[in-house]
Formats: C-alpha cells, structure tokens, sequence
C-alpha cells in the first residue's frame, strides 16, 4: 500500500465524511452500539482471569525485582538518591519493554505474516504461498468470531495484562509526574484498545499498534538509566553521559518516525480510508475504534512537545538531560536551595545544568574572597593607634 502521508489523511477525512452520511449514529446510537457489542464480541472467561492474573503477577513482580534486586544493585552502584528512588521504575519498564518488543518484532517479521508490509492484510488475510492463496478464495481474512492465533494471542494477554498494571503503578508506584492523568488515560485508552480489537477481532492491526508505540519506550527508559549513572559515586561519568544522549536521540527519532508518521499511513490509513472499506465494508465499530486510535495519536503529538522543549533547552544550553515531565522538589545545598531542583552538591562538584554551576561558581568566589577578608584582618596589628 503505497500512499503519501499527507495523502493519507485527505483520504481518511474525506471517508469520514460518506461514512458519516452512511453509517452515521442515529437516536438509538447506544442500543445499537450494544447490540453489536453482543453480536460480534467474543470474549471468553478464561481470556478475562487471565488477563486480571498477568496484572497482579506483574505488579509483584516489579515489587519483588525493586526490593530483592534493584534497590541492592543501584545502591551498590552508588546512585545519588534520587537516583536510586526512579532508577528501579526505569529498569523493570525496560526490561519489559524489550522482551514485548523483541517477541512482536520475532511474529511480525518471521515471514508468517505480513502486516507490516501490507497492512491490507489485517482485513483480508495474508498470502505467502499458493496453498495461503487457494484458502483465502474460501476463507476472508477478518470475520465474526474469527480464532486468534497462538502467537498473538500471547501478545494480547499479556500486553492487556502489563497495562492493567500500568494503570495501577501509575498512580501507587511511579514518580507522579506533571502528565500524570494524561498517562492514566493512556493506560486506560491502551488497555480498551487491546480488550475490544481482541473481542472484535481486530488482534492482526492492534499487533501493529504495538510494534509502533514499545520501540520509542525501549530507548527512552534505557536513557533514563543512563542518566541515573551520570552521577555516579559522586563523580561525574562522561560515558554514561554520551550513552544517554545517544539514546535520547535514538528515542526521538523513533518517536517522530514510529508514532508520528508510520502510525498513520500504517494504522489509520487502513483503519480509515477508503480503500479499507472497499475491502472490507461490512467491519462494525468504525467510528469508535477509529476514534480511539485517533486518540492515541493525539497523545503521541502531545508527548512530543516535551520532546522538542528539551531538545531546545539542550541546545540552547540551558538544561542538561533530564525529564521535563518531572515534578522537582527544591533542595537544600550548602545552605542554599536551588529552585530547578537538580542535585548540585559543592562537597561533590556535581551540577546536572548550567544555571546550578553558575551558583555554585559564585558560591564559591564569595566564599574565597570572605577568606581573604577575614586572613588580612587577622595579619593586622592589634595595637591601637595612639592619642593625638
């Protein structure tokens, strides 16, 4: 599917609007809706206790691994102590991240399927062989009730469990941050996309939702890790330093390129267009799955700003890296509290930006040049000059 990505959305907007004029929600709109919910939703009971068991097994999970092994490592690693209070969250996000993405990445490009290739597949099937083709004749890609294979299967448990989890730590076990409720109803928004494409059978282009959004957290929490070890032991760690910015700069490009320009020619587009209906036009739930993909993407342009206001203040030199996205608590120095919040310790000769070694340059000037005050009083004579 060859299209342009500013094509892509004249021709989803323009779909909208005969979809809006054909398929359009009537007064009896939510009826309807549950109705078709009824009709073409299949959801088992096994499917739900798993899903619920996966969101417990990884909230005890990341709790034992913070406890037994996190805490102990970055401790041993000398970690400043901020440090070591978000270091944990990074770590078990990113060694999540990078198994659900290795194993997503290991089903898409194995050459059993061909989703990402042609993303018409997801709806009509995917054809690799004359045998594929001959029971594609027969057999539809997408229709009611249609089975989901194994290997996606896993993919959707246990992604829909993680987010339910997610849900929970945001609130109870993460750093709060400033997007704290937008990242509550990311969670939430991500965890209705896997349980209703899962029931509607819409699993083949949600394992493309996937794909396009865990690559940018893969580097963006390995980022945070290295940042976490900039500091470490109290020294300043030019390694780590550049490790983290290579990541930074790997994760924004992923971002920009994954969720802000595949995402739509990838996902949208087949979700939206025309060619999508003209290929399968009997699919139910077109505005509301649509609607919250939309969302998604909206939120992905939101989080980009972040993104590019501290790629402005890096440049600028203004702000070292960090996390913009962080509520900062003042902190007491020598006597004197910053007001960004970043560790900036005279003892240690530690400063995460510019504005705070500034400070600590005039500290010290005043400091030296107090000495010298008080050294050439105590060189005087103690003698008081005599009476006229």
């Amino acid at each position: 599917m060859a299209v342009g990505f500013f094509e892509a959305f004249v021709k989803i907007w323009q779909n909208c609007w005969v979809e809006w004029e054909k398929n359009g929600p009537t007064k009896t709109f939510l009826t309807d809706f549950m109705n078709e919910v009824s009709i073409y939703g299949f959801i088992s009971t096994k499917d739900v206790l798993l899903t619920l068991s996966l969101g417990v097994f990884f909230t005890i999970l990341r709790y034992l691994l913070t406890v037994a092994v996190f805490k102990s490592f970055f401790s041993w690693c000398r970690l400043l102590e901020k440090e070591q209070k978000k270091a944990p969250e990074s770590a078990f996000k990113f060694l999540y991240y990078s198994m659900a993405y290795g194993y997503t990445c290991y089903i898409l490009f194995n050459g059993k399927y061909s989703f990402f290739q042609e993303p018409k597949h997801c709806w009509i099937g995917n054809s690799t062989s004359w045998h594929d083709i001959l029971c594609l004749l027969s057999t539809p890609g997408w229709y009611k009730g249609m089975p989901v294979a194994q290997d996606i299967y896993v993919v959707y448990v246990v992604q829909a469990g993680f987010y339910l989890h997610s849900i929970y730590a945001t609130v109870f076990m993460d750093q709060w941050r400033r997007d704290f409720i937008l990242m509550i109803l990311h969670h939430i928004l991500t965890f209705a996309l896997l349980t209703f494409s899962f029931a509607i059978r819409y699993h083949r282009i949600g394992l493309l939702v996937l794909f396009l959004h865990d690559v940018c957290d893969v580097f963006l929490e390995l980022a945070k890790l290295f940042v976490a070890f900039k500091t470490r032991g109290g020294k300043y760690c030019i390694v780590s330093d550049v490790l983290a910015g290579i990541n930074f700069c790997i994760f924004t490009l992923s971002w920009f390129y994954c969720r802000l320009y595949l995402y739509p020619i990838k996902v949208l587009y087949s979700c939206g267009s025309v060619e999508a209906r003209d290929v399968l036009p009997t699919a139910p739930f077109y505005f509301f799955f649509n609607t919250m993909l939309w969302c998604l993407l909206v939120m992905n342009v939101w989080w980009f700003q972040y993104i590019l206001l501290l790629l402005i203040r890096i440049v600028l030199g203004n702000s070292g890296l960090e996390d913009t996205r962080e509520i900062k608590k003042p902190e007491m120095t020598n006597g004197e509290v910053f007001e960004n919040g970043d560790v900036s310790t005279v003892n240690h000769g530690m400063y995460n930006s510019k504005d705070d070694r500034k400070k600590i340059d005039q500290n010290f000037g005043g400091l030296i040049e107090k000495d010298r005050k008080e050294q050439f009083r105590r060189r005087q004579p103690l003698t008081k000059p005599a009476s006229p």
